[in-house]
């Protein structure tokens, strides 16, 4: 058994079996968070890959709360902010 580093939504996670290989799907509880690891111990995201994954978040959610935009071709300058607590974080 081995302990996964962020909670997930139960009801829409689940496994499949193909060809003896097992695919696993997580679905994230908390919308906006970058999980270092899906499973403690099991490697960690490189800083680039976190930031690259902070990126898309950020662009997914300003695209969420503004669908009258296309923020396609927005990119940041600078570090990005946390998707999940910037003003005032995300509207669930």
């Amino acid at each position: 058994m081995h302990d996964l580093t962020c909670p997930v939504k139960v009801d829409s996670s689940f496994w499949t079996l193909e060809d003896d290989v097992m695919h696993i799907t997580l679905q994230k509880r908390d919308r906006g968070q970058t999980w270092p690891s899906p499973i403690y111990g099991q490697g960690e995201l490189d800083p680039h890959s976190v930031d690259k994954e902070q990126r898309r978040l950020m662009l997914q959610r300003f695209q969420e709360e503004n669908p009258g935009f296309d923020f396609s071709q927005a990119e940041f300058t600078g570090i990005c902010p946390d998707p999940k607590t910037f003003m005032g974080g995300i509207k669930h």
